[in-house]
C-alpha cells in the first residue's frame, strides 16, 4: 500500500472514530454538566463539572438496586442461554436425526416473530406462575430469545471442529459429554466469548419485556430511565449519568472476554 493511501486509510478511520464516539463524549459531558450547562442552546464544551446527578440518580432517587437488577438480568440470561443452547448446537452439528433441519429451522423462528406478539401471552403466564414483577421473569423471556443466537451461531464453530477429536476423546475412555465439556469447549471458547458478549447487550439493552414483565421490584436501568422524564422537564443530567453508568458493564465484559472476541468473530471465516 502507497504512502498516500495508508494516509487515506488511516484519515477514513479518524473520522469514523469521531463520529461512532462523538455521542457517547458528548453525554459524558452532560452527566457532569449543571442544568443551565445542559439546556444550552449553543452547545457549551468548558464548564464547570459537577458530581450531583450520580448521587442524586443512584441513591437519592434510588436506582441503584436497579443496577443490580441489570446485571443479574443479563448474567443470568447469558449463562442459562449458553448452558442450555451450546450442547444444543453441538447436537445439531455433530448429530443426525429425523426432522434435524426442521427443528433448527424452528428455533430460528422464535427471533423471527415480533417480541410484542409473544409478551402478552408470556405475562399471562409468568401470573398464573406467580413469578411476575420478579427478574426471573425478564430471565426468563431474555433466554427465550437468546437461545435462538446461541445454536445458531455455536452450531456453526462446533462444525469447523474436526470430528476426530470427539473420536480420540472417546478412544481416550470419554464418554460423549466428556468429550463436550472437556475437549470441544475449550476449543470454542472463542466462539462462547463472541455469543455471551452479544446475549450480554441483547439482554442488557432490552426494554419491552422489561418494560412489560415487571413494574416495581424487577425493574432495569432501561425500564427506569423513563422515568427521569417529568412533567416539570426532562432531567438530562441524570438521563446521562444513568446512560454513562449503563454502558460501563457492557465495555468492562467486553474487555474481559477480548482476547476471544475477535478470533470468535473470524472463526471459520478462512479455511486452510
Amino acid at each position: 500500500m502507497s504512502r498516500a493511501w495508508r494516509t487515506l486509510a488511516w484519515a477514513a478511520i479518524l473520522v469514523v472514530l469521531i463520529v461512532a464516539l462523538t455521542p457517547y463524549l458528548w453525554i459524558v459531558l452532560t452527566s457532569f454538566k449543571g442544568r443551565l450547562d445542559a439546556l444550552a442552546s449553543v452547545p457549551v464544551w468548558f464548564f464547570q463539572p459537577t458530581l450531583e446527578h450520580y448521587p442524586d440518580v443512584f441513591v437519592e432517587k434510588g436506582y441503584l438496586p436497579l443496577l443490580g437488577n441489570s446485571i443479574l438480568v443479563a448474567v443470568a440470561t447469558t449463562a442459562l442461554s449458553l448452558l442450555v443452547g451450546a450442547p444444543a448446537a453441538y447436537v445439531f452439528a455433530r448429530r443426525d436425526f429425523a426432522g434435524k433441519e426442521d427443528l433448527f429451522f424452528f428455533f430460528l423462528t422464535t427471533r423471527m416473530a415480533p417480541p410484542i406478539s409473544v409478551v402478552v401471552p408470556m405475562f399471562l403466564l409468568f401470573t398464573m406462575l406467580g413469578i411476575t414483577d420478579t427478574p426471573l421473569a425478564v430471565i426468563l423471556a431474555h433466554s427465550t430469545f437468546n437461545l435462538s443466537l446461541v445454536v445458531w451461531v455455536m452450531r456453526g464453530f462446533f462444525a469447523e471442529i474436526p470430528k476426530e477429536i470427539d473420536e480420540a476423546g472417546m478412544m481416550d475412555g470419554l464418554t460423549r459429554a466428556g468429550t463436550f465439556i472437556r475437549l470441544l469447549l475449550p476449543l470454542a471458547a472463542p466462539g462462547l466469548a463472541a455469543t455471551a458478549i452479544l446475549c450480554f447487550i441483547l439482554s442488557w439493552n432490552e426494554f419491552l419485556y422489561a418494560f412489560v414483565l415487571v413494574a416495581f421490584e424487577g425493574r432495569t436501568l432501561t425500564v427506569g430511565i423513563p422515568g427521569l422524564v417529568t412533567p416539570h422537564g426532562t432531567l438530562w443530567g441524570q438521563v446521562a449519568a444513568v446512560a454513562v453508568v449503563a454502558t460501563l458493564p457492557i465495555i468492562v465484559f467486553t474487555f474481559l472476554v477480548q482476547r476471544h472476541l475477535v478470533r470468535g468473530l473470524t472463526f471459520g471465516a478462512i479455511k486452510a
